[in-house]
């Protein structure tokens, strides 16, 4: 008999602003499933141009090939059609929060850059996960969609959220997440 090759659900890592402002999303826009591994990140009036780290994030010991990465914004202004809220992965092969980070960024939630050098030069230390694409829907709706699938290269890390989207993220953050969904493959 052959086998399978299948997929399942693993446990979710959840960035939001899980200290301020995270409720859970509404009905429509929620992207928690279950009940996920909680990650610092507060994107609240995150403006354009700029950047925020979350916390260090433990995908765990034993930790799923890939993730994919679902995001759920809110912005103060109507964004730009087709620009971008770019993402990327702060990999690190060591567990506690200022250390074995690109650009010596702090492991905590906090502005980017936190280490030295710029944001241009973060992101190019970093793994792209992929651009959240924007809509011109005005500041109420809130703007829900895959980013990208990340294989990450270390089992710690830091999510880099840069705002490229011509308006700045909402003050009330209660439906900003980032969601990284497990990927993993069972042989049955």
């Amino acid at each position: 008999m052959a086998n399978e090759v299948l997929v399942k659900v693993g446990t979710q890592i959840l960035f939001a602003d899980h200290s301020g402002d995270w409720a859970g999303g509404a009905a429509k826009t929620t992207l928690e499933v279950g009940t996920p591994t909680e990650v610092q990140l507060d994107l609240t009036g995150l403006t354009d141009t700029n950047g925020r780290e979350s916390a260090k994030a433990d995908l765990g010991a034993t930790r799923a090939e890939a993730y994919s990465v679902m995001a759920s914004f809110e912005f103060a202004a109507t964004p730009t059609t087709a620009a971008t809220v770019d993402l990327f992965w702060a990999p690190s092969p060591v567990s506690a929060a200022a250390n074995g980070n690109p650009m010596n960024i702090d492991g905590v939630d906090a502005a980017a850059p936190s280490g030295i050098g710029t944001i241009l030069e973060l992101k190019s230390a970093c793994q792209f996960i992929g651009a959240f694409k924007t809509t011109d829907d005005p500041t109420t709706a809130i703007q829900t969609g895959f980013v990208g699938t990340l294989f990450p290269s270390e089992r710690y890390g830091m999510l880099l959220v840069v705002n490229e989207s011509g308006a700045a993220f909402h003050t009330d953050v209660v439906e900003c997440c980032v969601a990284f969904n497990p990927i993993i493959r069972e042989v049955q």
